[in-house]
């Protein structure tokens, strides 16, 4: 199944407790508010991000199967070194995985599927209207993990998917700005042209620019 560039507000009503807990710990790792090694005090944590504690002992517990802690018997979880650059360090996950995966999609993709992301390219076209910011992130979701559905790879898919559940912690974290979201906007639709045509080897040299290039818009530090 393909994804719906409509599940973005659904997705936000389906989270859980556990989901927001781990989103606001990892936003204090990457922010600098949780140091490299500080331990994790699951009522402290509580009291700060004012929910009880249970949801918060499943985050950490769930940060640690990620790596992002470090949970050693008998011991509070730690901060792991470098966490603090987990946005970044997915986002290189992605640049080894999404080329390969466009390459893969270009031969696979159905022409209905191509017509979808048509419209929502349509609609993501940069103007004057406030929504329109919104729409390219919804493209940007739909056509990435588009991708991800019709590369044909189940392992691959997964890993992509993996890497996508951090993306809207990403938006949250980095600055708007609409002279890169056009940027990414314009990338995009290089990456559908060449779905479009059939060209497994301009699909991936598209999507590696448009990753790379991601890189270089950064303006928050460790927020790609």
């Amino acid at each position: 199944m393909s994804f719906d560039a409509r599940s973005l507000e659904d997705s936000a009503a389906e989270r859980t407790s556990v989901d927001d807990a781990y989103d606001k710990i990892l936003a204090r790792i990457i922010d600098g508010r949780l140091a490299t090694g500080q331990a994790i005090t699951s009522t402290r944590l509580a009291h700060e991000l004012n929910v009880s504690r249970t949801p918060v002992v499943s985050a950490i517990d769930r940060l640690a199967s990620d790596g992002i802690l470090v949970k050693e018997k008998n011991r509070r979880a730690r901060v792991r070194e470098g966490a603090d650059n987990w946005l970044v360090q997915v986002h290189q996950l992605r640049e080894i995985l999404e080329p390969p995966a466009a390459a893969l999609a270009a031969a696979r993709i159905s022409e209905s599927e191509l017509r979808r992301l048509e419209a929502l390219t349509d609609a993501a076209a940069p103007s004057d209207d406030p929504a329109w910011e919104r729409r390219a992130r919804e493209l940007d979701f739909a056509l990435h993990l588009s991708i991800a559905d019709h590369c044909g790879n189940l392992p691959l898919r997964r890993s992509i998917y993996r890497c996508w559940k951090f993306k809207r912690l990403s938006y949250q974290l980095g600055c708007s700005n609409p002279e890169i979201e056009e940027m990414c906007y314009r990338e995009h639709q290089a990456i559908l042209a060449a779905l479009i045509h059939r060209d497994p080897a301009t699909a991936s040299a598209a999507m590696q620019f448009h990753l790379r290039s991601s890189l270089l818009y950064t303006k928050v530090r460790q927020v790609v």
